[in-house]
């Protein structure tokens, strides 16, 4: 069922952002050299592999701040928090797992059209992945047992984006990426389709 609900969610967000896109807008071209984004993000986790038949998709707030070192190149440091919950249907004397993500790191992002308002980029960045698995074993009628890990681990991700100059200081962007941990003996990966907004500083208006 949270699963089901995550997807509503994630279908939902995406047309907003598609429908943002349809809107007529007024035209303009910046020259984001030397410019500054901050933003914010609706974080989304699509669990793949071992992980994906442990937990159900996640979900969680994002912050980053980017400096754009010319108008396609733009490097940065994000800020993240995801909760990847045990599935809603589980059966007598099942092993449970919630997953809580706090990862934080920096990126890098290549923009292919930096004179469009509606431009496409590449992005990889790498992370430390605060993270904590809960355990649950139900076995009703009796109690159910649980335990608790805490570790750090590396984290990678790698995908594609698009983004939106929705005004002249506000942009809106929809990015794919390739998550996964560099943790020993346990393939922990997921998809994150994350859809957010950023508010432009400094730099100066093109022509």
């Amino acid at each position: 069922m949270r699963n089901s609900n995550l997807r509503k969610i994630q279908g939902m967000v995406l047309i907003i952002f598609l429908l943002l896109l349809s809107l007529n807008s007024s035209s303009w071209s910046l020259d984001r050299d030397g410019m500054v984004g901050f933003g914010g993000t609706i974080l989304t986790g699509l669990a793949t592999g071992d992980f994906g038949s442990l937990v159900e998709s996640g979900l969680g707030p994002g912050v980053n701040i980017e400096y754009f070192m010319n108008k396609s190149v733009a490097v940065g440091a994000n800020f993240g928090y995801l909760l990847f919950q045990s599935p809603a249907v589980i059966q007598d004397s099942t092993l449970t797992q919630e997953w809580r993500m706090l990862s934080y790191g920096v990126f890098g992002k290549y923009i292919f059209n930096p004179d469009k308002e509606f431009s496409f980029y590449g992005k990889g960045g790498a992370m430390l992945n605060s993270y904590q698995i809960k355990y649950e074993r139900v076995s009703q009628p009796v109690a159910s047992d649980s335990s608790k890990i805490k570790d750090n681990t590396a984290q990678i991700s790698a995908g594609l984006g698009i983004t939106f100059d929705y005004k002249e200081r506000l942009g809106l962007f929809a990015e794919f990426l390739y998550n996964r941990l560099l943790i020993k003996n346990l393939s922990v990966q997921f998809f994150g389709l994350n859809i957010g907004a950023t508010l432009y500083f400094g730099g100066r208006k093109g022509k």
